[in-house]
């Protein structure tokens, strides 16, 4: 009996380390220095999408300076707005692959791109203002006035989607 239970003793002990098997290695711990590049790199993809959404907004007021017939402004600010759809994609996949490689730095990122966008949005609502009101009440082209306020935007949105 007692050398029974000194065999089922040694068996149990075999399973416990056979299940227990070869334990993985901890992840390594995340310096300061790489925290601070990777808070930094989502800095930077933020400050990209800003300046294409400003430069997007520029080169739409540029288009409508001149205060061309809506027909013709139309198809241009659509061009416009497509060829910046396919940056802001881009610039998203770029954002997106800051929350997969760092969660927190992509939170960080989403901070700061929380306080920096009603600046930009706001200075659009600026440039964008003359030829707002030119196309919106002294012409009456609400859907230029629509598009020239609210393409950029939503390119911007697109950039920043999660």
């Amino acid at each position: 009996m007692k050398k029974s239970m000194v065999i089922i003793t040694i068996c149990a002990t075999l399973i416990m380390f056979a299940a227990c098997g070869e334990k993985e290695p901890a992840p390594k711990a995340v310096t300061a220095a790489q925290a601070q590049v990777a808070e930094d790199g989502g800095k930077a993809v933020v400050d990209e999408i800003l300046a294409a959404f400003d430069q997007c907004v520029a080169e739409a007021a540029a288009l409508a300076k001149d205060k061309p017939e809506a027909a013709v402004l139309m198809p241009r600010l659509e061009t416009l707005y497509a060829d910046y759809g396919v940056r802001m994609a881009a610039l998203n996949a770029r954002f997106l692959a800051l929350r997969d490689q760092d969660i927190f730095a992509f939170r960080r990122a989403n901070g700061y791109l929380t306080e920096n966008r009603p600046k930009h949005v706001f200075a659009k609502d600026n440039t964008l203002t003359p030829a707002l009101q030119y196309y919106n009440l002294e012409k009456g082209e609400k859907a230029v006035a629509d598009m020239l306020a609210n393409g950029p935007v939503m390119l911007l949105d697109a950039a920043v989607k999660q």
